[in-house]
């Protein structure tokens, strides 16, 4: 019975590492990209191409703009009870020019995207 506790702790221990170690990556990571969007942005317009729901029943829309000579798609939350968007709609977008892969749809003072 002593084994089983120490190994119960044992598992328990390293589970709840593993948890907090992928929280402080998940925290990291978005910091990055922060910085990297506030350190190197560059602006154009994105076309909405789709949209979805997604995890915990978050709504998202699905964007592609140009930029480096290509296409790059990238994907934000959205409030579809505050605002209509559409297929097609056109809407601001920030991106890091050293990395287009980040990128992100601007909104106004609500939160709402800015769509043209």
């Amino acid at each position: 019975m002593e084994q089983n506790k120490k190994r119960t702790i044992i598992t328990l221990v390293v589970l709840l590492t593993l948890l907090f170690g992928f929280i402080i990556f998940v925290i990291i990571a978005s910091k990055i990209r922060s910085n990297e969007l506030e350190k190197n942005p560059e602006y154009s317009i994105a076309i909405v191409i789709d949209t979805y729901v997604g995890a915990k029943a978050r709504d998202y829309v699905k964007y592609k703009f140009w930029a480096n000579g290509k296409f790059y798609i990238g994907d934000q939350d959205y409030m579809p009870h505050l605002q209509v968007v559409n297929i097609g709609d056109s809407c601001e977008v920030v991106y890091a020019w050293t990395n287009p892969n980040i990128s992100r749809l601007l909104t106004n003072s609500e939160d709402l995207l800015k769509i043209k």
